[in-house]
């Protein structure tokens, strides 16, 4: 984990950083003013993209107001603590659902 701080955020984690021979694999906590986002990104290597220069990114979004009593401390526990290779963004979301805390996610993609 590699905690980082990019413009705007007050505080950012890196999750896990890897890739294989289909994509490179990034996974971001960050605490804005307002809100903390999960984020889940995609890069696929020239050849292996569905569309050439596609990248996906897998978002959970929840604003600060509605975090009742989760920290981002407890947030960054959980999300250590949820071992890849999959499932790690639903996991997150059943938890979040579990506690009644509402939260906004999608999934974007964009060419480069």
């Amino acid at each position: 984990m590699k905690q980082t701080n990019l413009q705007g955020e007050r505080r950012s984690d890196i999750i896990s950083n890897f890739e294989n021979q289909i994509a490179r694999y990034t996974d971001i906590l960050c605490e804005k003013f307002d809100e903390i986002c999960y984020a889940e990104h995609i890069v696929p290597h020239k050849g292996k993209e569905i569309i050439p220069g596609m990248e996906y990114e897998d978002y959970v979004d929840i604003k600060m107001k509605d975090l009742k009593d989760l920290t981002y401390d407890q947030i960054l526990f959980f999300l250590n603590n949820t071992k890849l290779p999959n499932g790690r963004i639903e996991k997150f979301k059943n938890f979040l659902n579990s506690r009644n805390i509402p939260f906004e996610a999608d999934l974007f993609t964009w060419v480069n």
